[in-house]
């Protein structure tokens, strides 16, 4: 994994599934990393994220003071701790918030100010999904309640995050804000779409048509297409779907994208970094390659 993150060489890193609590981190950075980048740590010690696998922004050694991490509580303000949703069909109220809760760095240089919400949408289907779906009936029922359940939890994660977005717009600002991170909506994600009316986590952070200041753009749509895929899954709810997917993303408003402000997407910048990670894992079974995951990365220049 170091020899992956050295040769990409970031200025920023969003990492996923990281190490819970800030002594793993503080390992990583020192032990594997020997002290060339940072973790930015949150000054109140809040991260309000569930289970072993954390969200943390590492930065080079000097950019330590111009990088800060949000409270997470500001968060919660803006666009809500929890939210109520139901089952497809159903009166009765539930109430879901994060597993990992989104991660917000700010970069501050020469007075201009850049926003990376980290975010990991978790599906928390079960892992026998393959089976029960190839089941009897009524394992295949289950399931598919199971699945739908899940990914009505998931849309609303990716609604709380448009929602964060429209309040840091909603004084009429162009902020310079990029959300990246692991966008899994599961298995079957277009069976489901298309046949039980489900949506998917792109398009719960879009705004609308008629707001196109507030919409989302992606870092690899100028990229080339058969490039754009971060890992490799034959969905057993539909085989004929190409096992190459793009599961990590990393969107930037309109005003990043374009240039407006002090903060510019550089244009065309954005890839998935393959060669450095077929080149990291080099001679390595796929089982213990650095992760079934591959990196994506866009130059920002201020």
């Amino acid at each position: 994994m170091a020899r992956e993150i050295r040769a990409i060489d970031p200025d920023v890193l969003c990492l996923q599934e990281a190490p819970a609590q800030e002594a793993g981190i503080r390992r990583v950075c020192g032990e594997l990393l020997g002290g060339d980048w940072a973790p930015v740590l949150a000054a109140d010690g809040q991260y309000k994220s569930r289970g072993s696998q954390w969200i943390w922004f590492l930065v080079r050694r000097e950019l330590a003071d111009a990088a800060r991490l949000q409270p997470v509580d500001a968060w919660d303000q803006a666009a809500g701790q929890s939210w109520p949703w139901h089952v497809w069909g159903a009166l009765e109220e539930k109430t879901h918030s994060p597993y990992r809760h989104p991660q917000v760095l700010i970069l501050e240089r020469n007075g201009a100010r850049l926003d990376l919400i980290g975010v990991h949408f978790k599906s928390k289907l079960i892992n026998d999904g393959a089976r029960r779906w190839n089941g009897s009936d009524a394992d295949k029922l289950q399931f598919l309640r199971d699945a739908l359940e899940a990914r009505t939890k998931m849309t609303t994660e990716g609604a709380n995050v448009r929602a964060y977005l429209d309040a840091a717009q909603a004084d009429g600002n162009a902020p310079a804000v990029m959300v990246m991170g692991d966008f899994n909506d599961g298995p079957g994600k277009e069976l489901l779409e298309r046949n039980y009316m489900t949506m998917d986590l792109m398009t719960s952070l879009q705004s609308s048509l008629l707001d196109p200041a507030g919409a989302l753009g992606h870092v690899l749509a100028a990229s080339p297409a058969a490039d754009r895929w971060t890992a490799y899954f034959k969905d057993y709810l539909d085989p004929a779907r190409d096992p190459h997917i793009l599961l990590d993303n990393i969107l930037s408003t309109q005003a990043l994208a374009a240039g407006n402000g002090p903060w510019r997407i550089v244009p065309g910048s954005g890839q998935v970094e393959h060669q450095a990670h077929e080149a990291a894992n080099q001679g390595r079974i796929g089982s213990d390659w650095t992760s079934d995951h591959r990196p994506v990365s866009v130059v920002v220049e201020v």
